[in-house]
């Protein structure tokens, strides 16, 4: 059921053109039944993102100083911004925080997680080709064994061993919860990566996460979304990035 709960005006998602870190803000609202609609900003077209930078990020400045993407536009025309605080405004209202304060709890903490999973993706993706030629791969395929450092391959292999010790299909339990949309995106965003590297597969390597992802793309709530151009045609990461 892909029916739309009623509101005065649809919530606004404000993003690049790419999936990035409104990929999970969309499933959030596709899973929740929540009206929105996107504002989308592209480098493709030579204009150094023009659009954002010098009209529309001037105009939500005057509402909300933070401004930075991704951002929403709420309901009763409120500018919320900072990705954290974007996934939680959404799981308030699509009810995906979790049932309960463990659930809750369990969420914050694989949302860490997810983002420590992609400081060092962004550092990669967004640096100097040298830097990315000599340290891609081993990011993608090699365990740094545990030290202060984690690899890609140490922090899925984490996250999906806490999903075993937790004993649960999704961060949510039986029921998906924003965390999980959020680590749906990094996992199948460096998944699509180590292939590209010709390195091994990440999620077989990991059945926990995997299910996860599996269940997601699975799910009757999310078939709206996967079978959309947010999805199907939108990069991972911008144009500028070593990977896309």
């Amino acid at each position: 059921d892909h029916s739309k709960k009623a509101s005065v005006m649809p919530i606004t998602i404000g993003y690049w053109d790419i999936r990035g870190l409104a990929a999970p803000c969309r499933m959030i609202c596709e899973y929740g039944g929540l009206e929105y609609s996107v504002d989308l900003y592209t480098l493709k077209d030579g204009s150094k993102g023009a659009k954002w930078f010098g009209e529309d990020k001037p105009k939500h400045i005057k509402k909300n100083p933070l401004i930075s993407l991704p951002y929403l536009i709420t309901e009763d025309d409120d500018v919320v911004t900072q990705s954290n605080a974007c996934f939680y405004y959404l799981g308030r209202k699509a009810g995906l925080l979790g049932a309960d304060d463990k659930t809750m709890t369990r969420s914050d903490q694989m949302i860490c997680q997810a983002y420590d999973l992609r400081a060092g993706a962004v550092a990669l993706l967004y640096g100097g080709k040298d830097d990315y030629a000599a340290k891609a791969k081993p990011w993608l395929s090699e365990s740094l064994g545990g030290g202060g450092s984690k690899s890609a391959k140490d922090h899925i292999a984490a996250i999906s061993a806490t999903l075993k010790v937790w004993g649960t299909k999704y961060v949510g339990g039986d029921k998906p919860c924003i965390a999980d949309m959020v680590l749906f995106e990094m996992l199948e965003m460096h998944e699509a990566w180590a292939k590209k590297e010709g390195c091994p597969s990440l999620l077989d390597a990991n059945p926990e996460a995997m299910a996860l992802v599996e269940g997601l793309k699975a799910d009757p709530k999310l078939a709206k979304y996967f079978a959309s151009e947010a999805y199907t045609a939108l990069p991972y990461n911008n144009i500028v990035a070593n990977f896309f």
